[in-house]
Formats: structure tokens, sequence, C-alpha cells
């Protein structure tokens, strides 16, 4: 409904020439009196109307042709979604770097596992998070989304950078776990030291920004572009600084059952993120609730 007030409202000259020409020749057909002169007048308003018609068309086509050439366009609600959808089902990599990870635990990690069962091919996915291990930079990632997010996340619950950190750690062990779950699926795994005020996913065809927990809209660059190509590379130079995970096939997980507590603890110790010593089994547990059964929380 909102697309056709839009084209309506961009269209409404011809629009209207379109409905004055209908309903004087509709009135002229009914007419009956006046049959020479209406001819005349009838093929003036025929002409007119294929104007009309002919300057709607060139518009539209105008638009798909800007549209088409666009170096970036802008996603808004849903299509958002619906973006990251299209992009995930075709690519053989995906890249991806914002802040905890959680869109990565709800909706790619599990989305590529089962293309990996299902299709039986090689696929990647490349994750750059926040080094939970940083606990500055943990304090400053939970003041922005504060900021973001005044009365908590969606159950109401403030950001603290203690839970940044548990979040985190859920992204290192849901990684280490789904890549567990087949040979066919490589997750390369880098922790920033940076905040982002952006997520970013990138697929083979297009590159997806959007600011974490805004109401803006998400920028999508094509493959083919310029800007494709400069973001690409910024992605590039962006992991390599990370602090790379090793993460290896030889770990306790044992899918499709759950890590345990102890499981946790030696997978992290292995990467070389031992959780602080002030970590008690609850925390832990709650860091398996983080990755395994994740919660948007924007």
């Amino acid at each position: 409904m909102l697309r056709f007030v839009n084209w309506l409202r961009l269209n409404i000259d011809g629009v209207v020439t379109l409905l004055i020409a209908a309903t004087v020749i509709l009135l002229e057909v009914l007419d009956k009196t006046n049959a020479g002169s209406n001819l005349v007048s009838g093929a003036i308003l025929l002409v007119l109307s294929l104007l009309a018609v002919t300057i709607l068309r060139d518009r539209n086509r105008i638009a798909r042709l800007v549209q088409e050439s666009a170096a970036v366009r802008m996603l808004y609600g849903a299509e958002i979604d619906q973006a990251h959808a299209r992009a995930r089902r075709t690519t053989d990599r995906w890249i991806h770097r914002g802040g905890t990870g959680t869109f990565l635990r709800v909706t790619t990690l599990p989305y590529f596992l089962e293309r990996a069962r299902a299709e039986h091919q090689l696929l990647t996915v490349q994750v750059e998070i926040l080094d939970p291990g940083n606990e500055q930079l943990c304090q400053a990632e939970a003041l922005y989304r504060n900021s973001l997010q005044p009365r908590g996340d969606a159950n109401g619950r403030p950001w603290t950078a203690d839970r940044i950190r548990k979040q985190s750690y859920a992204t290192v062990l849901a990684c280490a776990w789904y890549r567990q779950q087949s040979e066919f699926l490589t997750v390369d795994l880098a922790l920033s030291s940076a905040l982002t005020t952006y997520r970013w996913d990138m697929s083979d065809d297009v590159v997806i920004m959007n600011q974490r927990g805004a109401n803006t809209p998400a920028l999508l660059f094509e493959h083919g572009k310029t800007q494709y190509s400069d973001l690409a590379r910024e992605l590039a130079v962006s992991f390599k600084q990370g602090r790379p995970i090793a993460l290896g096939r030889d770990t306790e997980l044992r899918p499709p059952s759950e890590p345990t507590i102890v499981q946790t603890r030696r997978v992290l110790d292995q990467v070389g993120l031992p959780l602080p010593s002030v970590y008690t089994d609850d925390d832990v547990v709650e860091i398996v609730e983080y990755a395994l059964r994740p919660v948007n929380t924007f």
C-alpha cells in the first residue's frame, strides 16, 4: 500500500490526465447527437491518453534504471532481513563483522550448517567480533548499547560489561560447536580490539551494512560496483588485524549433545580464552544458553 501511495504521488499528473481523458471519452461515447465534432475531439483525447501512458511507462523505466545503476541501495524494515536471506542462499562464503555476534548465533550459523549438510558443499563463515578478554572494550560496548536502548534490550535488561563478555564468549563457543558438526563447514574467527557501530555482512554478491540496534535504513552494495571491492578490502584488513582464534576439530564438543560446564571451560581454554576465575558454574550455563539458544535482543 505504501509503495502504491509513493508511486501515485510521483505520477499524479499522468494519472489525472488519464482519468480526465477516460471520463471525457466515456461522456462523448454516450452522447450520440454530435457525432461529427465528437470524432475530432475523441481522437485528440485518445492521443493525450496515449501520451500519458507513455509518460508513466518511461518514468517507471527510468526509475528501474536508476535503481540498477545506483552504487548503494537503502533497505527499510523487513527488506533488511529479506536481503540477508537472499544473500545467504547462493553464497559459498559469508563474512560477518559486528559486536557480540547475536544475529550470527540466531540465524547465520544455523543456516549455513543446514546448507552444508543438505548440499554437501564447502561453505566458509568468517567472523569478527569483540574480544571478551578486553574488559575496557566490553564496557565501551555496553555504554554504547545503553545509549541506543536507554530502557534496556527487548526484554528490558540493561547492558553491562559482564553481559557483553558473556555474549562474546558465547559466540566463540557457538562457532566451535557448529564447526564441529560438519566437515563441509569452516568457521574462521578473529577477535577485534575496536568497537564498530555497524554490523557488516558480506556474501559473494552483496555487502549489507546497518547500524546495530538503530532504526535507520541498512545500506546494500552490490558486487561489481567499486564500493563492494572497497568494503571487501576493509573487512579483509580488519580481520587480519584481529586476534586469530584457532578452532580445531579435536575439541571435546560432541554435538548434538550440548557442551557441559567442564567441556565449555576446556574448549575456551584450548582457544586461548580462559574464562575469568570469578565465573561460577551458573555463569558458564548462561554462556551455553546464549550460544545454543540465543534471543535477538534488538
